[in-house]
């Protein structure tokens, strides 16, 4: 499904997707419930696809949280160098949640940028194409969990 032109050759090999269906919900003023059904859906993908998955997700993951390391590094040289403790925490502080940001955000980015070079489709778009995940969706199944 991901570079229409293999197969899968096991069930390894396959993506799996949690779809969420809700079953029950109970809203009384002090008490909030719901129950749901939750099944996993093993998207087709040939060996060859998930090892560019996998690299892809590895190789961002190491470029995203090494730039956020070394922009970190460098705030705490900067912040060595102001003489008042609130410019101290600013310039710590702030850089450091903008790198966590980084971290979570990029690696996600960067993972779909290195599949699209190999010429395969993101985990995301793969599920999307798929014909069965799409009548699990129009039938009322979600990607997200129900909440009370």
């Amino acid at each position: 499904m991901y570079c229409d032109v293999r197969y899968s050759q096991s069930m390894a090999d396959n993506y799996f997707i949690p779809l969420f269906k809700e079953n029950d919900r109970t809203n009384v003023v002090v008490y909030r419930s719901v129950k749901f059904s939750k099944i996993l859906v093993g998207v087709s993908r040939c060996p060859h696809c998930q090892k560019i998955h996998q690299d892809s997700t590895l190789h961002a993951r190491i470029y995203a949280w090494g730039l956020a390391v070394i922009l970190s590094v460098i705030s705490i040289i900067v912040s060595l160098k102001i003489d008042s403790i609130l410019g101290t925490i600013g310039i710590v502080l702030v850089p450091m949640l903008f790198l966590i940001l980084i971290g979570l955000l990029g690696s996600t980015l960067l993972e779909n940028v290195l599949a699209k070079q190999k010429g395969i489709l993101t985990k995301k778009d793969g599920v999307k194409r798929y014909e069965i995940i799409r009548a699990f969706l129009s039938d009322g199944w979600s990607f997200n969990p129900p909440t009370a």
